[in-house]
């Protein structure tokens, strides 16, 4: 039987002044996830809408990062280890677009995603890759 992990996708909302949000999150949900199926099909399981093109991790339609956000609902800025750490929580090895400088920051394809562990997720995140 598959494990399976709470994993929370966050889609919007900005930080005002004094780095509080004074704007909510179009999207906040958290939804289960068993460990041998896809983020992206997982969601779609469960009518949640998120952007996808090639569902193989070859493009960046589907593009998420993996981020840690504070009791407040603010992603929180952290080193390298950190990351590392978070990085951990999700199995992408079928995915073919990002390198290893981008996975090292967090980026996620939730098409070709598996989850290892809880995580927050902030979807919708194509634009910000740069």
């Amino acid at each position: 039987m598959a494990a399976t992990y709470k994993v929370r996708l966050i889609k919007g909302g900005k930080k005002g002044k004094g780095g509080k949000p004074d704007k909510p999150p179009e999207m906040d949900v958290t939804i289960e996830v068993p460990d041998d199926q896809y983020i992206l099909d997982a969601a779609d399981d469960q009518d949640i809408e998120l952007p996808f093109s090639c569902k193989s991790g070859s493009c960046s339609s589907c593009l998420g990062k993996i981020v840690e956000i504070d009791a407040a609902g603010i992603v929180q800025k952290i080193g390298s280890e950190e990351q590392q750490a978070l990085n951990e929580k999700i199995d992408q090895e079928e995915q073919a677009f990002l390198d290893d400088e981008q996975l090292a920051k967090g980026w996620v394809l939730l098409c070709v995603a598996y989850p290892k562990s809880d995580c927050t997720i902030h979807t919708h995140r194509e634009a910000y890759l740069g």
